[in-house]
């Protein structure tokens, strides 16, 4: 780290006391000492949770605050299962629950097994496709899953997508896009068909002792309801409720199909979805009540629907929709309806950055927005359940391999600076694990597991962030993410032209080995010792003409470094901590 105190990594008992003072936020209050908040988010991602899944799938994580017995090594050997990030600096073993990915299912289960085990993942958010059923059964919930033949020791979460006929929907498009027949209803209510499906499939995959569920499939203790509700233009793909479909439906197929019944309004729509939320986490809580409901993900609210700037309409929608209910005692029992967010991100890594920080600060002042203290306070977090890099022919944007793995690291490095807890690389299949964008991806998690989230000490130089930093901003980036006995720091480029750029590497330590490791966008990784290291980081590979600028999405030269705590890294040029653009 090149701000605050030196940390270094003792060798005494006392001195790892000291330690865990310093670093996980432990507090003393009349006389008893207790985690505060730092330390409760150290707990959670270091010492492991209590599992409900699978003995086999319970990985543990804690510090390594003791000596290890004897004839165990202190660190796993390289490409061990669960220990992506093992051999570097830091003192926290095990798989960072933090990482994941969609339909982990798809290239079938031994072959996503092992594809997730590469890439060091432990979830995978699987769809659960309501519009097939075509009558309520719980015999068929089995069959509406994509997880229904991935049994596996890992972590699933579940989507819940789409309305079948037998509700108002259907098959297939538009009809499919229809809001679910008797949400006004309470949600155990007969005739509430949603609140009836959601509680039968989350009874169906609550964990039992044993890890065993009702249906025999992987138990779940993660819902979202709902995908990308705040699609707002009708003709976009994905856009649901209200509007006009028909006309959508016709300008994307050609089709002549009837229109929906009961169309909507932007308003009138966004009420109807924030009752699909209600009435799923009622319906979830009475099913499962230990079970989170995650909210569901959201993306950047298009311009012409955006009436404040902040590209969060949806979400702001919700918390006036919260601050109106009357019973606050019932809202705050409630958990205000949600326990998380989850954000659909395939845009720039400093847009990634903007929006995580927008949201972060959202939650961070949810008592004050809704008008009641919020009970989950310190404990939403922020997961970005879908990270990815998209062409964009329109703007004759166009990526390969090689841009997506130097976006992957950029991209993951600013979520995690802005705020979020947890990545998913959206989807498995398009990070093969011997492509450039798949080297890039366990590139990513090797070297930011077990950062700590919302570490106060965390930092990015310049703080840029927004789409304009994808053609105005011409420099270096850093960002430093601190962790148990470590830091990573990620290094990239900007400016259209290579830039050499020397690193040097202190230790603060003498009597501490410091450890080294660096690698780039590829994963070509070398250990380094203290001292200079010269390096060039090329210029962006794409870049685009449009709207009168050049644009590069994506910076080039990228590189990652993870070094022990008792190591300050120094670059020159210096990165600037401000940048005007």
């Amino acid at each position: 780290m090149n701000r605050g105190a030196a940390r270094s990594t003792p060798r005494s008992t006392s001195g790892h006391v000291r330690n865990l003072f310093a670093n996980v936020g432990l507090e003393q209050v009349g006389g008893i000492v207790r985690l505060g908040v730092l330390g409760q988010r150290y707990r959670a991602y270091f010492e492991g949770q209590p599992s409900r899944l699978p003995a086999a799938a319970t990985v543990t994580e804690r510090f390594a605050v003791g000596a290890q017995p004897e004839g165990v090594s202190a660190r796993p050997p390289l490409g061990a299962p669960g220990s992506a990030s093992g051999d570097l600096a830091g003192l926290t073993e095990g798989l960072d629950r933090g990482f994941g990915c969609t339909l982990g299912s798809e290239p079938g289960r031994s072959r996503g097994v092992a594809h997730m085990n590469g890439l060091g993942l432990w979830w995978s958010r699987e769809q659960f496709l309501w519009n097939t059923l075509k009558g309520y059964s719980s015999a068929a919930l089995p069959t509406i899953a994509t997880d229904r033949n991935f049994r596996v020791a890992k972590e699933i979460v579940g989507l819940l997508q789409f309305t079948p006929a037998y509700a108002g929907g259907g098959l297939y498009e538009p009809a499919k896009y229809n809001p679910p027949q008797g949400l006004q209803l309470p949600a155990g209510h007969s005739l509430n068909h949603y609140g009836r499906f959601v509680r039968g499939i989350v009874d169906s995959r609550k964990p039992l002792p044993g890890g065993s569920t009702a249906s025999g499939l992987n138990p779940i203790s993660r819902w979202i309801p709902w995908n990308e509700p705040d699609i707002c233009r009708p003709h976009m793909p994905g856009y649901a409720w209200g509007g006009v479909p028909h006309t959508r439906w016709v300008n994307r197929t050609g089709g002549s199909g009837p229109a929906s019944a009961g169309e909507l309004d932007e308003a009138g729509r966004r009420q109807r979805l924030y009752r699909l939320v209600q009435v799923a986490y009622d319906a979830m809580i009475a099913a499962d009540s230990t079970a989170r409901l995650i909210f569901p993900s959201l993306s950047l609210v298009d311009t012409t629907c955006d009436s404040s700037g902040r590209r969060m309409e949806f979400w702001d929608g919700w918390t006036r929709f919260l601050a109106s209910q009357r019973n606050r005692q019932a809202l705050v029992r409630s958990n205000f309806f949600f326990h998380d967010v989850s954000l659909t991100l395939h845009k720039e890594p400093e847009r990634v950055a903007e929006i995580v920080g927008r949201y972060r600060t959202a939650l961070d002042n949810l008592s004050a927005t809704v008008g009641a203290e919020d009970p989950l306070v310190g404990q939403r977090k922020i997961i970005l359940m879908e990270l990815g890099l998209q062409d964009d022919p329109g703007l004759g944007a166009y990526f390969n391999d090689e841009d997506v793995a130097h976006f992957i690291i950029q991209a993951v490095a600013n979520a995690f600076v802005a705020g979020a807890d947890e990545v998913a690389f959206h989807k498995l299949v398009d990070y093969p694990l011997a492509s450039l964008a798949g080297q890039g991806a366990q590139t990513a998690v090797r070297y930011m597991s077990h950062v700590t989230r919302q570490h106060p000490d965390q930092g990015k130089w310049p703080n840029i962030s927004g789409e304009r930093a994808a053609n105005a901003y011409f420099g270096p980036v850093r960002i430093d993410l601190p962790g148990p006995g470590f830091v990573t720091s990620v290094i990239y480029n900007r400016q259209r032209q290579p830039l050499d750029m020397m690193l040097t590497f202190n230790s603060t330590d003498s009597a501490a080995d410091p450890v080294i490791h660096l690698a780039d966008h590829a994963g070509r990784e070398r250990r380094l010792e203290p001292g200079d290291y010269r390096l060039t980081l090329q210029p962006p590979r794409s870049t685009f003409n449009a709207f009168g600028k050049n644009w590069a999405w994506v910076g080039g030269g990228t590189h990652v470094v993870r070094y022990s705590d008792t190591v300050r890294l120094s670059t020159n040029p210096a990165i600037p901590e401000t940048a005007d653009y």
